[in-house]
């Protein structure tokens, strides 16, 4: 009978170490997630605003967005 619930406790430390874990690297990656974009360079050169629309240029593309801030069009620098 002990050693059967030895081995349940252990199995218990396992999977709350497990999710202790889980949800410390969620946690990072929540925190870490916006300093990690900020390098990779997509950030606004330049954003003009029109009654109807407005075109936002960033590092890798070129945004038209209508007035309510859906994506119109979205042209990659590739192109261009």
């Amino acid at each position: 009978m002990e050693k059967e619930s030895k081995q349940i406790n252990s199995y218990r430390r396992n999977l709350l170490k497990l999710l202790a874990v889980g949800g410390g690297a969620f946690i990072v990656g929540k925190f870490a997630d916006p300093l990690i974009n900020s390098w990779n360079g997509d950030k606004v050169i330049d954003e003009k605003i029109f009654q109807n629309f407005m075109i936002i240029e960033t590092g890798r593309a070129m945004k038209i967005l209508d007035k309510d801030g859906a994506e119109v069009m979205i042209i990659e620098k590739d192109s261009f």
